[in-house]
């Protein structure tokens, strides 16, 4: 008398697939029915050898099932690759064997020869007592396509940044020369250096010349500023310089500024005392644009004070500059300090202010910009940035 097993069916779920698929165990034989998945699936032992495929695993080779099953899984899938090595169809078993459901990407070659890129999700388990992977495979040339398409127009974005900002450079050197000329001459005709004009609103309309040109300046250096934010190409030259220096240079340029608003400038900087490796260009003009404001919100008769400190690095941090710039003028409204600092720390650079300008470079390189206010009670820009830049933009 003949005794008979019966089939034990077992659900087991495969990590990626639509449905669990049924397996049964039978005498002497193992068998797995791989139709129930919407996903194309396959069985194989660890050595590679296919036991069975569904139809949708036949329908994706373009091969009839009877000649997927016991072929190798090489012959359909490539292999991994590693380290710029050849693909490896024992590297691709490895992986396969872990059974983690981690997506694996590789090539799968159809039977008319065309290849197709898949991702593939397996698990391990057992059946009759001996080890079995089970795989679905997916087809990703659809979402490869896209990944393409999204990188080709990363790359076309980038390269129209590159080149609006080549055309902005040279759009600003070439407004900046004439410009340079006319608010020259402005300023000799003002000031009557060769002679008197002879009627007097012509000294006027010469001041008037000489303002129009240095805000049209001042227009088209932010323009680039701006541009070279959004393609986050604010830092181009890193190098090492000296904070005083870049300072110094910063109260230079705001001098006559300074001198026609009635305020002093000052600073408690040594020369090599706060060495920075950063684009010291890019840092003046950030600093510039802080102390300009600083300036131009001042009482008459007012003061700009500008301290530097280091903070020293420890273990886990790196050294920080703070720079206070700090005005005795009319100071900011609660309200109003809420919206400019809200504006800062959203780095709305779009807006061209010269302090979410300045706020907009520090965020790009790590730092901040922080603004302490009241009114009757004066302005204190906080700026904090790290004492050497690493080169990585921060988002």
């Amino acid at each position: 008398m003949t005794n008979h097993i019966p089939e034990r069916p077992s659900c087991i779920a495969v990590p990626g697939v639509g449905a669990p698929y049924r397996g049964t165990t039978t005498a002497g034989d193992a068998h797995l029915d791989l139709g129930v998945s919407p996903d194309p699936l396959l069985s194989l032992r660890p050595a590679g050898t296919i036991l069975d495929a569904n139809q949708r695993a036949a329908e994706m080779l373009n091969c009839h099932t009877r000649l997927i099953v016991g072929a190798h899984i090489g012959a359909f899938l490539e292999g991994l690759t590693e380290g710029g090595s050849s693909p490896s169809v024992g590297r691709l078993l490895e992986a396969l064997y872990v059974g983690d459901g981690r997506p694996i990407e590789t090539v799968a070659h159809k039977l008319s020869g065309d290849s197709i890129p898949v991702e593939i999700t397996s698990m391990r388990t057992t059946l009759d007592g001996s080890p079995l992977i089970v795989a679905a495979i997916r087809d990703i040339a659809h979402r490869k396509q896209n990944e393409r398409a999204l990188t080709s127009a990363k790359e076309q974005a980038e390269r129209s940044n590159v080149a609006k900002l080549d055309f902005l450079g040279q759009l600003s050197h070439e407004l900046r020369t004439p410009l340079a000329a006319i608010i020259g001459f402005g300023e000799v005709m003002r000031d009557e250096m060769f002679g008197p004009l002879g009627v007097k609103l012509y000294q006027t309309y010469a001041a008037d010349i000489c303002k129009s040109g240095r805000q049209l300046t001042d227009v088209v250096e932010r323009i680039i500023d701006v541009t070279r934010l959004e393609g986050r190409m604010a830092v181009a030259h890193t190098r090492t310089a000296d904070l005083a220096d870049i300072v110094e240079r910063v109260l230079s340029t705001q001098a006559t500024a300074a001198a026609i608003q009635g305020v002093r400038l000052t600073h408690d900087l040594r020369r090599g005392s706060v060495p920075v490796i950063l684009d010291d260009e890019t840092l003046e003009k950030m600093i510039g644009h802080v102390v300009e404001n600083a300036i131009k919100y001042n009482r008459f008769g007012g003061k700009v004070e500008i301290l530097g400190r280091v903070r020293q690095a420890d273990e886990s941090d790196a050294a920080q500059v703070f720079l206070e710039v700090t005005d005795n003028g009319p100071g900011f409204a609660a309200d109003q300090l809420h919206q400019l600092q809200k504006s800062i720390d959203a780095n709305q650079h779009q807006t061209s202010s010269g302090l979410t300008l300045c706020g907009a470079f520090l965020h790009l390189i790590g730092g901040k910009l922080s603004i302490d206010s009241a009114p009757n009670a004066g302005t204190r820009a906080i700026l904090m940035f790290p004492q050497r830049y690493d080169g990585r933009w921060h988002p």
